[in-house]
């Protein structure tokens, strides 16, 4: 494993390169590990990207622009067009390296994670391959709800008051955030959620970068945002869609399945959780094999 740093404009993205131990070409094909809202390239991304290197490919895991240790200001900013855009930069910065084939890079995402990686893949052919695990469309998750069966124009009165709070903080006011994860979930905090917390806000995967918290000026910016979008129009890659059948989540996974025809190789993991999929080996290792056997047929 090195440390790297990916230029992206004005800023850097700090990142996690894994080579296989033992190439079988001078070329390898390459995996981007793109990580889950509030989280960080150090917890379950790196995870996938470690054994995805054990199986063969270059990957890379990385912060998203405003977070971890990545450049940006302000900090804590959920910004999906920029997470998208980082993904682009990762590809460039791939694409230099002698030891990866160009034309053979395929991206992983998981949770929110996956829905910016599809988004990328629609819009960047030079991804040739799609995965996500657990995957979740940020954009409808914030609009309709962990379950997907809220009413997305209750949030009219969230925009006008984040309005008036950026108006303040655009006058000096400091900047307000709020949890990414619930700081103290309870018996009617969704099951997946209150895995969340424990993920997150505890030793199991806790991380000093990942301070559970997203700023107000992220949240129009989220609630606007659909990674789905034109996806049966221009996603016409590869895709592998992971996803447990117990998992709050799965309805995003079915989503974009829908929306592309079928098209995509659709494992649903019988028991499976959503949070199963971060850090319980039982589940993140066949996982893991899965999306290696997908890439090594699709990045052949």
């Amino acid at each position: 494993m090195s440390a790297i740093s990916i230029p992206k404009g004005p800023i850097n993205l700090a990142g996690l390169l894994f080579k296989p131990s033992t190439p079988t070409a001078s070329k390898t094909s390459a995996l981007i590990v793109v990580h889950p809202g509030g989280g960080v390239k150090e917890q379950t991304a790196q995870t996938y990207a470690k054994k995805l290197a054990n199986a063969g490919f270059t990957t890379i895991a990385y912060d998203a622009s405003y977070q971890g240790a990545s450049g940006g200001e302000p900090r804590f900013l959920e910004d999906p067009n920029e997470r998208v855009s980082d993904i682009y930069a990762v590809i460039d910065y791939l694409q230099n390296l002698d030891s990866v084939d160009s034309e053979k890079i395929g991206v992983l995402g998981i949770c929110a994670g996956g829905g910016y990686a599809a988004a990328a893949a629609k819009a960047d052919h030079r991804l040739k391959a799609l995965a996500t695990v657990s995957m979740v469309n940020i954009g409808d998750s914030a609009r309709k709800g962990w379950d997907g069966d809220e009413d997305p124009s209750k949030h009219v009165e969230a925009l006008r008051a984040t309005a008036a709070q950026v108006t303040a903080e655009a006058k000096g006011a400091e900047r307000a955030a709020a949890p990414y994860v619930p700081p103290q979930p309870d018996n009617t905090t969704p099951r997946d959620m209150r895995e969340a917390s424990d993920y997150y806000l505890t030793p199991r995967a806790q991380h000093p970068r990942a301070q559970n918290k997203m700023l107000y000026l992220s949240f129009p910016r989220v609630l606007t945002f659909d990674a789905f979008h034109l996806a049966d129009v221009f996603l016409k890659q590869p895709a592998l869609l992971i996803a447990g059948d117990k998992a709050g989540s799965l309805w995003h996974t079915e989503r974009l399945d829908k929306l592309i025809g079928g098209a995509a190789k659709k494992v649903i993991v019988p028991n499976g959780a959503h949070m199963d999929f971060y850090d319980n080996e039982a589940y993140v290792g066949p996982a893991a094999q899965n999306v290696a056997e997908f890439m090594k047929q699709h990045l052949a």
